[in-house]
């Protein structure tokens, strides 16, 4: 087994915006009256629109409007973000530049769209870094399925059993199981637990600590 590739999840793993997304549902939440707890939250991550939509039905039996809550989510976030900028996780500069330097190619493979991904790569200042990218509104089914991760090997020219797939949720790491992937996650929001032990090849404290893992391993 060698590392030729990585593939980021994005929203918590190269940015800390999954905290400010749970800050923006509990808004939504108290403004539109309806409690979202830290489980609910935990099975929406990584996941589509549409998936989130229809735990959104089933929790709540059509008495809260998901769209609803999405916009107040999503207003709360981009208010953050131009005030504060883009908030990175630890470790992110320091990996990408061992990473270019080793002349590892990187892919992002995230749920958030193209316009809002790329524009949170332009303030963090690491585009340059990124070889490659899909997002969630250029593949047919989010993860936990495997395609967002399929489809970044494919476009860096690396097979799946070659890449580390760096993640930080539930359905992120069933999805980099699925691919064929190294999967290798970085605990935010989701703690590590051993139920996670059938998909989850590596844990990492934090970025940094990826350099030691690809050194050990290749």
């Amino acid at each position: 087994m060698k590392i030729e590739a990585v593939i980021f999840d994005m929203d918590g793993v190269l940015f800390d915006t999954e905290k400010l997304m749970k800050e923006g549902w509990m808004k939504a939440g108290r403004e539109m009256g309806f409690t979202i707890t830290e489980n609910h939250l935990r099975q929406m991550r990584g996941s589509s629109r549409d998936q989130s939509a229809a735990l959104f039905q089933k929790w709540y039996g059509g008495k809260v409007n998901y769209d609803q809550g999405r916009q107040i989510r999503s207003q709360y976030v981009k208010e953050y973000i131009d005030k504060y900028s883009v908030p990175e996780k630890k470790g992110l500069k320091e990996l990408l530049n061992f990473l270019k330097k080793e002349r590892i190619p990187t892919a992002v493979a995230t749920s958030t769209k193209r316009r809002t991904a790329a524009h949170y790569w332009e303030l963090a200042g690491i585009t340059s870094y990124i070889t490659a990218s899909v997002c969630g509104d250029e593949v047919a089914a989010c993860k936990p399925e495997p395609d967002i991760f399929l489809k970044a090997a494919q476009a860096l020219q690396v097979s799946p059993e070659n890449c580390l797939i760096v993640e930080d949720s539930i359905n992120g790491l069933k999805a980099a199981r699925a691919a064929g992937g190294i999967s290798c996650m970085v605990p935010d929001l989701t703690p590590y637990t051993e139920e996670l032990l059938p998909v989850c090849d590596y844990v990492c404290e934090d970025l940094s600590k990826i350099i030691s893992l690809i050194k050990s391993i290749n």
